[in-house]
């Protein structure tokens, strides 16, 4: 008798709105990550009508739809959604600032991005991502010779990574530090002859 109590409580709970709508968000979620993966990107934020943002979804919901919307190269709406993930989120959590920072820089808003990568560093030093991005905001301001000490930073940690080496090269190229940065873009030519951002670089201080 208690086995067959069991199963008719458990098919309630499965036919009740509150599993049914966790069934079909989360189905919702698949799809969308499939047709992202497919580089159906209008689909895949489509796919997201519909799933109410409580609990969880309350920032997973924006946070996905911003990264979608970023791909799209609707950036000011990107900014909007990350902003509802960067509030609804867990206290501590840098998932939603630093994914701003993508369509800030996208937009040019230079100042704001460097505001979000500094704001990942101080919470999470030593984070490749916030710290490659910041990089390329303070190049993109005008303050090569910081871009120069963030990239400096991250060449000494990753000395393989040619482009963070190519940074480096432009951001001492700026400065007018030709010969260091003929040096850094000819270690890239090295790894990589075909490198395009290091050949003009060269090219330009020989």
């Amino acid at each position: 008798m208690f086995p067959r109590l069991l199963l008719i409580l458990s098919a309630m709970v499965l036919l009740s709105p509150v599993a049914q709508a966790a069934g079909s968000s989360s189905e919702r979620y698949q799809e969308s990550y499939a047709l992202e993966a497919a580089y159906s990107y209008q689909r895949a934020l489509e796919k997201l009508e519909g799933i109410t943002p409580t609990g969880a979804d309350a920032w997973l919901l924006p946070l996905r739809k911003g990264w979608l919307l970023y791909l799209l190269g609707r950036y000011e709406e990107s900014v909007v959604a990350y902003d509802q993930a960067a509030k609804a989120a867990l206290p501590g959590s840098l998932e939603a600032v630093l994914g701003r920072s993508l369509p800030l820089m996208a937009l040019k808003r230079w100042a704001e991005a460097e505001r979000d990568c500094r704001a990942v560093l101080k919470a999470s030093p030593g984070s490749y991502t916030a710290q490659s991005r910041l990089a390329y905001v303070l190049y993109n301001s005008g303050k090569f010779a910081e871009a120069g000490t963030e990239y400096g930073a991250l060449v000494t940690a990753w000395p393989s990574d040619v482009e963070m080496r190519a940074g480096l090269g432009w951001a001492l190229l700026k400065q007018g530090k030709t010969a260091e940065a003929k040096a850094a873009f000819e270690l890239v030519l090295y790894l990589v002859p075909d490198h395009a951002s290091a050949r003009q670089g060269v090219a330009l201080v020989r």
